[in-house]
């Protein structure tokens, strides 16, 4: 029997888009890289989406997510917690984000919402 290993609500919310920058390890304050994506799920825990690029697994990285075109970016950071390629003839890949820190509750509330939303 399979037993879901998640803490958190995963849900696919339609038009959501993820933009993500990895952060350099030597000084966490610079920017490498922007990629804009919609994303297969999300929850309170992280998001998973498909992207061109192969990053590094545990890797920091900020994390802006757009609900809809009516909200505002919502910013949080976390770690790449893995990856894997679509298939072996694809340049796709599946990465799995996990968050570690939210910029305040407010953001955290919207995506919360978003999720009990697609879940009702």
């Amino acid at each position: 029997m399979f037993r879901e290993k998640r803490k958190f609500l995963r849900a696919n919310v339609p038009g959501l888009k993820v933009s993500f920058k990895l952060l350099d390890p030597r000084t966490y304050s610079t920017y490498h890289e922007k990629i804009l994506d919609p994303a297969a799920n999300i929850s309170l825990g992280g998001v998973a989406l498909r992207t061109k690029s192969e990053l590094p697994v545990k890797a920091p990285i900020g994390v802006d997510i757009k609900i809809s075109p009516e909200h505002k970016n919502i910013r949080t950071f976390g770690r790449i917690a893995w990856i894997r390629r679509t298939d072996p003839q694809s340049s796709d890949f599946d990465l799995g984000i996990s968050f570690s820190w939210w910029d305040n509750d407010e953001d955290k509330k919207l995506v919360y919402n978003a999720i009990q939303n697609q879940e009702a």
